[in-house]
């Protein structure tokens, strides 16, 4: 019995180092540097817990366990896609990470006062997508230009990287991609994926699934943790 048990391990040890050295060889032969090599090992690592849950679903089913609970509910740090044709579901969402203690970010298409107002976030930060060329007629609100992506990515960062567990809330999806393209929408997001994961935050994003192509939606699914 030990001697099986020894057998099922070293297999299973052998497996895992060659999935890990098979994925280090694919990514060099991409050409990426040393700094983006290291970038992308720490995210794999921090969520390499998502193919053990993966792996044992599997392995659930092969056996006729008993299935899971269904999904719709954040399981896990990373970012979530919520599929709706106005952004309310997501700040449900959002408020139930507040009340666990995660600090809160909204980046919004309505004015954020307007936002905080009807979905009692209470005191969250919040970021304004809009092209309102007065500033001084926003009050205290932070603007951010909907076609500037990498200040405002420069700005979610900042504040995943002060102090973590973070949540960070998205409106406005399909207006970012009419004034961009929707490729660098999905680089802008892949950018602050990786950063939600390293920093262990949370990332919400209302999308309407009608108002993108598939292939862009079906895109975005595959960057997610989730659908919620």
């Amino acid at each position: 019995m030990a001697a099986d048990k020894k057998r099922s391990f070293l297999e299973g040890f052998e497996a895992g180092l060659r999935v890990a050295w098979n994925e280090v060889i694919k990514m060099a032969s991409r050409g990426y540097s040393s700094t983006e090599l290291g970038v992308m090992a720490k995210t794999k690592l921090a969520t390499i817990h998502r193919d053990v849950e993966a792996e044992a679903a599997r392995l659930d089913e092969a056996s006729g366990a008993e299935a899971s609970p269904e999904g719709g509910d954040i399981t896990a740090r990373g970012s979530y896609l919520v599929n709706e044709e106005k952004a309310e579901a997501v700040y449900g969402h959002f408020r139930s990470l507040l009340k666990t203690g995660a600090r809160g970010l909204a980046i919004t298409r309505t004015h954020p006062t307007d936002v905080t107002k009807r979905f009692q976030l209470g005191d969250v930060e919040a970021i304004w997508l809009s092209r309102t060329p007065d500033k001084t007629k926003s009050g205290d609100v932070a603007i951010a230009d909907p076609t500037n992506l990498v200040a405002l990515a420069g700005a979610v960062i900042a504040f995943l990287e002060g102090g973590g567990n973070a949540a960070v809330v998205m409106e406005g999806l399909e207006y970012l991609v009419s004034l961009n393209s929707f490729p660098s929408v999905l680089r802008f997001l892949q950018t602050l994926n990786e950063k939600v994961v390293l920093n262990d935050s949370y990332l919400l994003i209302s999308a309407n699934a009608d108002a993108l192509k598939e292939q862009e939606y079906s895109l975005l699914a595959k960057e997610m943790a989730g659908e919620l």
